[in-house]
């Protein structure tokens, strides 16, 4: 039988040694971004997943599912190199640091232009669930 005190004590540790973190292309992202898109092209998301060790030293990049399909497209997930941004907390001196990462590669159907969207589930090592909507502008 699990305490629960305890078990919630055991996940934070573990979550604490290795750190996972969204990564953008050079921006702070946010849920209100919205990726500008050309019709038919494939573009990767601004946005990306990555964990880095406390030593800032990339560990397996973490690994997603699509959960909500785009409307008018769709979506592949792909490796990239993403520049890791932490912010406040034990892995900040690891932001601005390179490595393997998890991104999410949109394409539009050719005759479309407008608004698009589509969720993810991405999975850390450590276990770390995060869920997050992609908001598309296809022109």
């Amino acid at each position: 039988m699990a305490i629960p005190g305890l078990t919630i004590l055991a996940a934070t540790l573990l979550c604490g040694l290795l750190g996972g973190c969204v990564t953008s292309g050079g921006t702070a992202s946010s849920d209100d971004d919205v990726d500008g898109v050309a019709a038919g092209e494939p573009t990767v998301m601004q946005q990306t997943y990555m964990t880095m060790d406390k030593r800032c030293r990339p560990v397996k990049r973490p690994t997603g599912v699509l959960t909500e399909p785009p409307r008018h497209g769709q979506v592949r997930m792909v490796s990239r190199r993403g520049k890791a941004q932490y912010g406040p907390g034990d892995h900040q001196h690891c932001d601005g640091r390179i490595g393997p990462s998890l991104g999410f590669e949109y394409t539009s159907r050719g005759n479309y232009r407008g608004p698009d969207s589509f969720g993810v589930r991405v999975r850390y090592n450590d276990g770390e669930i995060r869920h997050a909507r992609f908001k598309v502008e296809v022109y």
